[in-house]
């Protein structure tokens, strides 16, 4: 064997205790770009032929989801008890009333939860029908019960009582666990869904992200008569931080204004939602598609990362072949929630 060919079996052979091992070529740019490519391409084929559940079986996405909703549950209702009770602090929602009851009554907080609770989702079925208690009924039962055992095991986050570092840690938990149980499609059965509630049946022209603010706003208020003003700080700081980072949860980190483009066989519809449930205003273009020469309305909304996933959410279930493009808006001029004031040189 000649010189040559001794180098070039080096190359590709390694000795080992079992003996010579074959080393495999290492793999270039040009076949990883090749695999790249090829993957991207059976996947946007899987998203065409089922762009609800791409290639998964309806039980593996509801699994996940269900699973993704209890770990957000799970995660609230730790925080609440390792974080906000010793802390003596408080948040918006029905937490914050639970939070307000227990320093008069002698019950424990997820004894109180449980009766928000059952109290939302017997309310509900009666005013929205059992389509919209399903989405509730998983998390109402959950996160009381995981704080019953929370409870039970007496757990602590922090033993220094630093109530600025226990808030801002709240906060982290809690946007983690509303993007987690959000990005689920699940709702926790709180002021969301009162606030649903009140729309459908005395403020049908106010839309929902509204009226929930309007409650938690009227909860800390109340809040800082019960407990102090502090504490009532405090929470505001807790529900920003977790309001930012459910957004990333959802979203990653991102611009706080979208642009969606919507082509849809359904257009008013879509538009009636938007407008009617997020208090969004629609624009809608005719356009033609080159290919087939058919003419359809494009629909052009801006509005905040939540929302787009709240349309998205929409789009899923009543138009899922719906087409959608996404664009990032560095700000935006003019009257609406998130919209930079156009007499603001600053902006």
């Amino acid at each position: 064997m000649s010189s040559k060919s001794n180098n070039s079996s080096k190359k590709n052979t390694v000795k080992g205790r079992a003996g010579i091992i074959s080393r495999k070529p290492r793999e270039t740019e040009a076949e990883k770009l090749a695999k790249q490519e090829a993957a991207i391409k059976e996947a946007n084929a899987v998203a065409a032929k089922d762009p609800v559940y791409q290639g998964k079986s309806k039980l593996q996405v509801k699994t996940g989801d269900i699973i993704m909703a209890l770990l957000g549950s799970l995660i609230s209702a730790y925080a609440t008890v390792a974080i906000m009770v010793p802390d003596g602090l408080t948040y918006g929602g029905t937490i914050g009333i639970a939070r307000m009851l227990q320093n008069y009554v002698n019950i424990s907080l997820s004894a109180i939860t449980y009766i928000f609770a059952a109290i939302i989702l017997i309310v509900c079925w009666i005013t929205l029908g059992f389509k919209e208690v399903k989405k509730i009924v998983l998390l109402s039962l959950a996160y009381p019960v995981f704080m019953t055992i929370f409870e039970m095991l007496d757990v602590k986050f922090l033993e220094s009582h630093d109530v600025f570092l226990a808030a801002v840690f709240l906060g982290v938990t809690f946007g983690i666990s509303n993007g987690l149980t959000f990005k689920a499609g699940f709702s926790s059965g709180g002021t969301d869904t009162i606030a649903k509630i009140i729309k459908i049946k005395k403020l049908p022209h106010v839309g929902i992200n509204d009226i929930t603010f309007v409650i938690n706003t009227a909860i800390v208020i109340v809040s800082a008569l019960v407990f102090d003003v502090n504490v009532a700080l405090y929470a505001i700081v807790t529900m920003y931080i977790a309001m930012r980072v459910g957004e990333a949860v959802m979203f990653g980190v991102g611009d706080k204004i979208v642009e969606l483009n919507i082509i849809t066989e359904r257009p008013d519809s879509v538009g009636e939602y938007v407008m009617n449930e997020l208090g969004r205003g629609v624009t809608s273009s005719e356009i033609t598609g080159e290919y087939t020469g058919e003419k359809h309305k494009m629909l052009k909304v801006i509005c905040s990362p939540r929302e787009s996933f709240l349309i998205k959410r929409y789009l899923a279930e009543h138009d899922p072949q719906a087409f959608v493009s996404i664009f990032r808006v560095n700000t935006v001029w003019g009257v609406g929630r998130g919209f930079s004031d156009i007499r603001n040189m600053d902006n």
